[in-house]
């Protein structure tokens, strides 16, 4: 087992803490479950109940042979506090033992501290941040092996620390929820308005594992690697399902996104990928996508990416190019996908802290001619574009039924119901900047770019 030791520290300031993760933690009833291990034996001790545990032979170097375990979920990143109550006898007068949190799978990384315990009940309080990941499940650790003699254990507690960064209101000189301020991460900006509607493309064109306009790929799982601190979750922009990720340290970040099984994609000709990021977080960010082939399932065999330098901030970017265009992997001359089984997403930089990144539609496709209804929602239009007084928003015979206009922190700043299909909106009041406009007709919906001088 992996030992890692971690010095003991006093409670400071105003730190609160969550709810209770051990459950049967005072051992009061009566049984050992869910405790597990060699160890687990629970006694009544003149009206309390305890865990007893008796080591009759000592072996060094090999603490976990007895052991007294019980799963608990945490979380990579995250600063826990476990506290529990132990003594041993006269007999033994005193001992060592090893307590703390750690995996309860291979390779059974641990965060632990070696304690001296005596005849005189103590109560021990630890914090550990978690830093081992997420990949294997989570368990409370008592290793007694290292001497002889008893070891009695009562009331054992983990809880998370709670502090100004994740107590989930915004508090301290926080700019929001558990974000901004000098202490805590920067807040995350959301997308204000979808990424722009894919054409509707036929079924049998299209290989998509993330999107709302066509048949996703089955069992595709997104992950990451090369990070210490990934949060990857399904967000919803406006009723269309958007994938935040967030990755922290090191540098470069890789997004993993696999299906499962190989596919063959050799008729499909495009790329498609939409994406949306807050800030400029550094000079230099790159957004580089890659698809990885699998000949034969047994692992690559080969790859090929598209440089992709990220020069656009809160907006909606959509990269549709040839795959003849990638030029960058492992023997990626021909571009091989007659056995596609992974897409790879690397985000770069001189900054390697933390990147979110917003993605939406990415998929394969052989570039099918679009439909005349199709190519006339596409010729809505704004002119002129940039600004300073309006802009006149041309459908081709299509009644644009609704505009919403929204700045690049999400907020409607304009709303209009024309039922036309010329509009004018006036910017006069607006401040310079950029501006997304969300154009509704009975055929679909269209984001338009607007930039006001």
């Amino acid at each position: 087992m992996k030992k890692i030791t971690l010095l003991t520290f006093l409670l400071i300031g105003s730190l609160v803490f969550s709810q209770e993760l051990v459950t049967n933690g005072d051992f009061e009833t009566g049984m050992a479950d869910p405790w597990f291990g060699n160890a687990a034996n629970v006694v009544d001790q003149g009206g309390n109940f305890l865990n007893q545990a008796n080591v009759m032979s000592a072996n060094p170097g090999q603490p976990f042979l007895v052991n007294l375990s019980q799963n608990v979920d945490l979380t990579n990143g995250v600063t826990y506090e476990m506290s529990f109550d132990a003594f041993t006898d006269s007999a033994t007068g005193s001992r060592t033992i090893v307590a703390g949190l750690g995996q309860n799978a291979a390779p059974f990384a641990a965060l632990v501290e070696t304690l001296t315990i005596t005849s005189t009940l103590q109560t021990f309080t630890f914090q550990f941040t978690i830093n081992y990941g997420d990949g294997v499940g989570d368990r409370v650790i008592f290793d007694m092996a290292e001497e002889t003699g008893f070891i009695f254990i009562d009331n054992v507690s983990v809880t998370e620390v709670m502090t100004t960064c994740n107590n989930g209101v915004q508090d301290g000189d926080e700019t929001g929820v558990d974000c901004g301020g000098s202490v805590c991460e920067p807040c995350i900006t959301l997308p204000g308005v979808p990424a722009p509607t894919p054409p509707a493309r036929d079924a049998a064109s299209v290989f998509s594992i993330f999107s709302n306009a066509y048949t996703n790929q089955p069992n595709v799982v997104f992950g990451a690697f090369n990070v210490g601190t990934q949060d990857i979750t399904n967000i919803q922009v406006d009723s269309d399902d958007v994938t935040q990720v967030t990755l922290i340290q090191p540098d470069p970040q890789f997004l993993l996104v696999d299906w499962g099984t190989i596919v063959d994609n050799t008729s499909m000709t495009h790329f498609h990928m939409d994406y949306w990021i807050d800030t400029n977080l550094t000079t230099g960010l790159i957004a580089n996508p890659a698809w990885s082939n699998h000949v034969g399932d047994v692992g690559e065999t080969s790859s090929f990416g598209l440089t992709n330098p990220v020069s656009t901030f809160g907006d909606w970017v959509s990269i549709d190019v040839p795959l003849s265009t990638f030029d960058f992997g492992n023997n990626s001359n021909n571009q091989q996908r007659d056995a596609l089984r992974q897409f790879v997403l690397t985000l770069a930089g001189a900054d390697t802290g933390s990147r979110t990144i917003f993605l939406d539609n990415i998929y394969l496709h052989n570039n099918t001619t679009l439909s005349t209804n199709e190519f006339e929602i596409a010729q809505i239009q704004a002119f002129p574009n940039p600004t300073k007084g309006s802009w006149e928003i041309n459908s081709i015979n299509r009644t644009i039924e609704s505009i919403e206009v929204f700045d690049i922190l999400g907020k409607n700043v304009l709303s209009l119901t024309p039922n036309a299909t010329e509009v004018s909106i006036d910017a006069s009041a607006l401040i310079t900047g950029i501006y997304l406009a969300r154009v509704t007709s009975q055929e679909g919906t269209q984001t338009l770019r607007l930039v006001k001088n």
